[in-house]
């Protein structure tokens, strides 16, 4: 430990020790992501691969902020919502895109979850 980490509050360390360990996390994602792997994505893998599995914990592990979730319309058709992460504040939907299945709107969320992590 540098003596500046030694300076810092214990929760400013956790904070520390999170900031790293998800830069650590974003480039070995950004290193494995390939059209390949979102087409494993879209084909809705009973057994996927490891890189897939780990970019799937990924975007299940961000802060509530940045979180997708699908929304069912009373329709039948299905919607991406982003959570607000403040207790009390509603989601909102993110686009005005609707999906016909859950697997695609799942896959529309992903693919969110991709633009987020490259910044595209």
């Amino acid at each position: 430990m540098t003596a500046v980490d030694e300076n810092l509050n214990p929760l400013d360390k956790d904070l520390h020790v999170r900031n790293n360990f998800d830069q650590t996390t974003r480039k070995y994602l950004l290193s494995v992501l390939s059209d390949a792997l979102i087409e494993e994505h879209r084909r809705y893998p009973t057994h996927m691969s490891e890189p897939l599995a780990r970019l799937l914990v990924w975007c299940q592990r961000r802060p509530l902020a940045e979180q997708y979730a699908v929304k069912a319309e009373g329709d039948g058709r299905f919607r991406l919502i982003i959570f607000s992460g403040v207790r009390g504040h509603k989601p909102v939907y993110v686009s005005e895109e609707n999906f016909a299945t859950i697997q695609e709107a799942r896959h529309g969320a992903f693919l969110l979850h991709i633009r987020d992590l490259t910044g595209k």
